[in-house]
């Protein structure tokens, strides 16, 4: 258990989302050394920015040595380290843009010699070009593809310990930054209908000769379980889906917006800053109507301890017309983070089965 933080928005931020930095890449000792040194909120992203320069310094200096494993894995520990620091700080833009491009930098480097290669692409859809990233399990031909949708704050880089659960059992994975994340907040902000995009990255994958695209699901942690389950919901292409901690509308966080912190994170991806047009649009996120759409077959996985309430989850489920599961996790945090070798598993197992993967 955390020792209380001083700042109620650090010890918020830390008590919520520890769990989820540490099975995201995180080392342990840099959650500690770094809160440590963090005296206030506004001291967050500047703290571990400098945790992820160390790493970077490191990575840069192995690999004009030629120890290319151990380069890659210092990159990887400053892009989750920058990622960490920005990801919740968009109230001040200077840090953020400076932290989030250091994210993708750092990424970068180290995706050419990932095991397996994380290969960027870019998506077009509107006036997006959705930067993604496909790996592909060594030694299978056309893999299906589990695509990866992110939450309001995560980005296709924090999505990378949890494509090897997938690609372990024999899928490819397709990580994206849709409309309002990661890169593509710089080109625009988060849409209603996010499932355009994602049925974009579906006729983006059905050109790839690397993959099997007729054989397609879905994974969304937190709000990308409820966009997840739109896009299931909406494009019969995708052969499964699995959710953590999603919830069936947006609306429960209406009463959060007076929260300056909150505030800013939910104006952030929607790059609206005026409270009465996010009320409206929460107000319009709801599944109500596509849920029962939902026909291929479904896997909703929460939390008993989850800030999201059971009833947001279950929901989805009763709704849902298909093949579905229920698994409901005694004491799992928000998105089960804090029980990662229960969540991952069943998700992992259950698109596997779905979409017929299979090992060497």
């Amino acid at each position: 258990m955390l020792a209380t933080h001083p700042d109620p928005t650090v010890d918020h931020v830390l008590k919520t989302w520890a769990p989820r930095m540490i099975v995201q890449g995180i080392d342990y000792n840099d959650l500690m050394t770094t809160g440590a040194r963090i005296g206030n909120w506004n001291e967050w992203c500047r703290e571990w920015c400098a945790t992820a320069a160390g790493h970077e310094d490191f990575a840069r200096k192995a690999e004009a040595a030629g120890n290319r494993e151990s380069a890659t894995q210092a990159y990887l520990m400053a892009s989750m380290a920058y990622h960490f620091g920005c990801n919740n700080s968009p109230h001040d833009l200077d840090q953020y843009i400076a932290a989030a491009k250091k994210r993708v930098e750092c990424y970068a480097k180290a995706a050419p010699y990932l095991n397996p290669p994380a290969a960027r692409h870019e998506v077009p859809f509107e006036n997006f070009r959705m930067a993604s990233y496909l790996r592909v399990p060594n030694g299978i031909e056309k893999p299906p593809v589990a695509i990866i949708i992110s939450g309001l704050e995560s980005t296709k880089e924090e999505a990378r310990t949890m494509e090897d659960e997938f690609l372990r059992r024999g899928m490819a994975t397709f990580t994206f930054d849709g409309p309002g994340q990661g890169e593509s907040w710089f080109q625009g902000g988060l849409i209603i209908e996010f499932e355009r995009a994602t049925s974009a990255v579906i006729d983006y994958l059905e050109k790839l000769p690397e993959v099997d695209a007729g054989r397609v699901g879905v994974f969304g942690p937190s709000m990308g379980g409820y966009l997840a389950s739109r896009s299931a919901a909406c494009d019969t292409r995708i052969k499964a889906c699995a959710f953590a901690g999603g919830m069936y509308d947006r609306t429960r966080v209406l009463n959060r917006f007076d929260d300056p912190f909150e505030f800013a994170r939910v104006a952030h991806i929607w790059k609206i800053y005026d409270k009465e047009k996010l009320v409206e649009l929460h107000r319009r996120c709801t599944l109500q109507g596509l849920a029962s759409k939902i026909r291929c077959p479904l896997l909703v996985v929460h939390g008993t301890n989850d800030f999201v309430p059971v009833e947001q989850a279950k929901r989805i489920y009763d709704e849902a017309s298909g093949v579905k599961e229920w698994l409901l996790l005694e004491g799992g945090n928000h998105v089960c983070n804090n029980m990662p070798f229960r969540y991952r598993p069943a998700i992992g197992d259950f698109l596997a089965k779905h979409l017929g993967a299979r090992t060497r």
